[in-house]
C-alpha cells in the first residue's frame, strides 16, 4: 500500500494530525475504511462511491453546490443498536451511519454518499472538525473539483487536518483555494 509520506495512512491515521476518515491509498484519496467495505473515492471525475467491492456512479464536482461531513469519532456511536437503545440521544447518526451530505445540480436534488467507519480506529473530534471544513468551504468556493485533484489534496490535507481550532482550518482553506485559483490565473470572487 502506498501512502503519502507524511499524511494518513491506510488506516485513516498518520503523523502530525489526528485519526480521520480521510486516507491516501495507491495514490488516490478515500473517506472511510476501504478494505472490503463502503467507503468514497476522490477521484478527478467526481466522487465515486464503492460498496460490496464495486464502484457506484461517479458524481461529478461541477454538481456540488455544498458538502457536509457527518461521522462520530466512534463507530459504535454510530450505530443502529446505540441509537434504538439510547432512543436516540447517543447516536443521532445511528440510522444513518457515517456519511457525506450535499446538495447537487442538475437535476437539483440531495445527496448522501455513505462510508463505512474504520474498524478499531477511533476519530479525533478536531481532525473530524479540519476535515467537514476542508470539504465544506472547498465546495462552498466553487472549487468541489480540487477535492479530486491528486496534487492539491496531497498539499492540502496535510496543512489544514494538524489545525486545531475551526477558523485556523477555514483560514488555511481559503489561503490554499485562492493559491490554487491564483495558479490557474483566475482572481478571487
Amino acid at each position: 500500500m502506498n501512502t503519502l509520506p507524511n499524511g494518513p495512512g491506510p488506516d485513516g491515521a498518520g503523523p502530525g494530525h489526528a485519526p480521520v476518515p480521510l486516507a491516501r491509498v495507491d495514490g488516490r484519496w478515500l473517506l472511510g475504511d476501504h478494505r472490503g467495505r463502503a467507503h468514497l473515492e476522490f477521484a478527478p471525475g467526481g466522487i465515486v462511491p464503492h460498496a460490496d467491492g464495486r464502484a457506484g456512479e461517479v458524481v461529478p464536482w461541477a454538481r456540488f453546490m455544498s458538502l457536509g461531513l457527518s461521522v462520530t469519532t466512534h463507530r459504535w456511536m454510530g450505530s443502529r443498536r446505540t441509537a434504538v437503545l439510547s432512543l436516540g440521544q447517543m447516536a443521532p447518526l445511528g440510522l444513518t451511519g457515517p456519511h457525506l451530505a450535499a446538495t447537487v445540480r442538475h437535476p437539483y436534488t440531495y445527496w448522501t454518499g455513505r462510508f463505512s467507519h474504520h474498524r478499531g480506529l477511533q476519530y479525533a473530534p478536531r481532525g473530524l472538525v479540519a476535515l467537514g471544513v476542508l470539504l465544506g468551504v472547498t465546495v462552498d468556493a466553487g472549487e468541489a473539483a480540487l477535492l479530486g485533484d491528486r496534487a492539491w489534496m496531497d498539499e492540502a490535507v496535510p496543512a489544514v487536518l494538524p489545525l486545531r481550532r475551526e477558523g485556523e482550518a477555514r483560514a488555511a482553506v481559503t489561503k490554499l483555494v485562492a493559491g490554487a485559483r491564483a495558479t490557474r490565473g483566475l482572481r478571487e470572487p
